[in-house]
């Protein structure tokens, strides 16, 4: 027999997949986890059990789909916008925005069809969106309740290939309404609001001119309003011409700015092709003056070429132009590294074969974070010194199991524990601890308090903005449950952690999904639970654990009076460890039959966890003792070190299971155990 001593100091790798367990050859091995669920792990390395949601409205139709979007003016001036089947509504602080005790809604142009595939970028108060189906509009912010959409009207572009053919137009005036001959068939009824681009050369003199149509007549003729600012210099015929890059179906489908410019990117008919602004003016397209002379600051165009088409997914702007695609990444940016982006000094590079799935990129730290194009992989993209490019890691292979069921969306949580949320398609969330400068890069899975149907309840959307006074970042989810028969979908938010420094006693432990607090004078009866209809709830009633209760006519009638509870579905922590491996001087444990003796649990503002060698096996860890008991008055979490001897179990599997099923704060920070071995 060999007894040792291992401690589990922290669990910055995360949960890790079925794949690894044995791989004790690895130093992630010992600071991760087979099972963490509903728990985060923490920059510091330890494990906080993640906070409840609360309830703030249901959608306006659940039978329809949802999307939340950000809208950042400042850290105090922050909303989440909810897309709906052509409307939107707006949250701010926690709440709904509302006019006259009415909830603030406008009309969108956008069907719930057609939400998925939004793409946008926020400049100040104004937010631009791009769809395939629609023409680019902005949707600006004149106060919390005005707000208004435009569809953009371009100037001078962006263009189509310039025609190389000997196929003639020929406008029928120089300025305002007019109509264009072309000498075959050129036109379709699609084309009515696209642009057209005509040159006309006078001796040694060339004037660019360009209208938008505005009429379709037949493949030949068309009627047009001539732009304002370049008028056509002659009504002859021309073979100089250029039909615009947007028309009905064709239109951008992604967004952003770079270095003071606009940029759209991927139409049906140039999938691989970006479209660049003038610099500081985000509606003109002009890639020459109407001389034909190009400057430095006229709009650019620009092809991926490689050796296949690459459809783009994807555009983030930073010190380069980020372009992700279904084949790779690329960065653009100036041929010249001290000078700015021109329409004669573009260049881009592929820097790896690593592609994306057509989501959105979430800057977060100093890196990129963006989902693979199978959407089972998360991968990170930031400048590697070694090979002196980007590289594109795969930051989920130790926790490859996580990425089934599909990864549809990320949110970035800076703080206060650099969390990204990956939502997956099957139900719940994960959750990714990124601090990079510590070695932090650990997974955790996360499940809702409720059902949907036979599963769990499924996060349709999600979203971050700066929290009320901008104490932290806020995570709001769209969440998709059956309640009292019904599919219900609401808006709820993550609520802060529990931490005692930020002022937090015990009546503020919030370990509740889709919950309510009251506070108030001392009560019995709580109502205006009509969102938890027939549902079984937890109750934390001034700091102590009640028993459930069912929501009845949206009320419960606790068992002692309260001033202070949070009312809602209950959800359980749940931490599995890996075998432990405790690194003895001759040889191994694993394979050996084992006895775990004791455990001591280094806890940190906690209470009401459970231990043992399985979930079936599992003692209440005495954290309360006698001392701190004063009759009728719960005590709120303590910290500390905790002993707990586990069943006297012997197996070759020796793994310690730790649950907390309370509505109650719980984060460990080690695990010091004790333990036999024999050969």
């Amino acid at each position: 027999m060999a007894e040792s001593s291992p401690i589990i100091t922290d669990f910055t790798s995360g949960e890790l997949s079925p794949r690894l367990n044995g791989r004790v050859d690895l130093e992630r091995y010992y600071s991760g986890a087979k099972t963490i669920k509903n728990f985060e792990v923490q920059m510091h390395g330890g494990l906080q059990k993640r906070s409840g949601t609360r309830f703030i409205a249901s959608v306006k139709n659940s039978a329809h789909t949802t999307k939340l979007i950000p809208f950042v003016f400042s850290k105090t001036q922050a909303y989440v916008l909810e897309f709906g089947n052509d409307y939107f509504r707006i949250y701010k602080d926690e709440g709904k925005v509302t006019s006259g005790g009415s909830v603030v809604e406008i009309a969108s142009p956008y069907g719930e069809e057609y939400l998925d595939e939004l793409d946008y970028v926020q400049s100040a108060d104004t937010l631009f969106l791009v769809h395939p189906n629609f023409a680019p509009r902005t949707l600006t912010r004149t106060s919390h309740t005005s707000w208004s959409f435009a569809t953009l009207s371009f100037r001078d572009g962006p263009w189509d290939d310039t025609n190389a053919t000997t196929k003639t137009l020929t406008p029928s005036g120089t300025s305002g309404s007019i109509t264009i001959t072309a000498s075959s068939t050129t036109f379709a009824a699609s084309d009515v609001g696209r642009l057209v681009r005509i040159k006309h050369i006078s001796g040694s003199d060339t004037t660019w001119g360009y209208a938008q149509i505005s009429g379709y007549t037949s493949g030949t003729v068309v009627s047009a309003n001539v732009g304002t600012d370049f008028n056509f210099a002659a009504t002859s015929a021309s073979s100089d011409w250029a039909l615009g890059a947007f028309w009905t179906d064709n239109y951008p489908a992604k967004v952003t700015f770079f270095e003071e410019r606009l940029f759209f990117a991927n139409t049906n008919s140039h999938p691989n092709t970006l479209f660049g602004s003038k610099s500081s003016d985000f509606t003109h397209f002009g890639p020459t003056d109407s001389d034909g002379s190009v400057n430095d600051d006229n709009a650019l165009r620009y092809t991926l070429t490689s050796d296949q088409v690459n459809e783009i997914t994807s555009l983030y702007g930073s010190n380069v132009l980020h372009i992700f695609s279904k084949s790779g990444t690329f960065n653009l940016a100036s041929s010249s590294a001290t000078a700015a982006l021109t329409p004669t000094s573009v260049q881009a590079s592929q820097q790896t074969r690593d592609g994306g799935s057509n989501t959105k990129v979430l800057g977060a730290s100093k890196g990129l974070i963006y989902i693979g194009k199978n959407k089972r992989r998360v991968r990170e993209y930031a400048y590697n010194i070694d090979y002196d490019s980007f590289t594109s890691p795969d930051m989920m292979v130790v926790s490859e199991h996580l990425g089934f069921g599909d990864i549809e969306e990320l949110a970035f949580c800076n703080y206060p524990n650099n969390v990204i949320y990956a939502r997956k398609g099957d139900a719940g969330f994960l959750g990714f601890t990124y601090y990079r400068e510590q070695s932090v890069l650990a997974w955790h899975q996360h499940e809702l308090g409720g059902v949907f149907g036979a599963g769990k309840p499924v996060v349709t959307s999600m979203a971050v903005i700066p929290g009320v006074n901008d104490a932290y970042d806020t995570l709001y989810m769209i969440v998709k449950r059956t309640i009292d028969g019904a599919t219900v979908q609401t808006v709820e938010f993550m609520e802060e952690n529990y931490r005692e420094l930020s002022g937090h006693t015990k009546d503020d432990q919030y370990f509740v999904d889709c919950g309510l607090t009251y506070s108030g004078g001392a009560a019995t009866s709580i109502s205006g639970l009509d969102h938890l209809e027939g549902q079984t709830v937890k109750v934390l009633n001034n700091g102590a654990v009640e028993a459930d209760k069912t929501v009845s006519s949206g009320a419960i009638t606790l068992d002692n009076s309260t001033t202070k509870c949070h009312i809602g579905l209950g959800y359980d922590g749940v931490v599995e460890t890996l075998n432990i491996e405790p690194r003895q001087q001759y040889g191994t444990a694993q394979g050996k039959v084992t006895r775990i003796d004791k455990v001591i649990f280094r806890l940190f503002e906690t209470l009401g966890i459970k231990a043992g060698p399985s979930s079936s096996n599992l003692d209440e860890l005495l954290i309360q003792k006698t001392s701190d008991l004063t009759y009728g008055t719960p005590i709120g979490p303590q910290t500390g070190d905790y002993e707990i001897k586990l069943a006297a179990t012997y197996d070759r599997a020796n793994s310690i299971y730790v649950l907390s099923d309370t509505p109650r704060a719980a984060t460990i920070n080690a695990l010091l155990i004790q333990m036999s071995s024999y050969s």
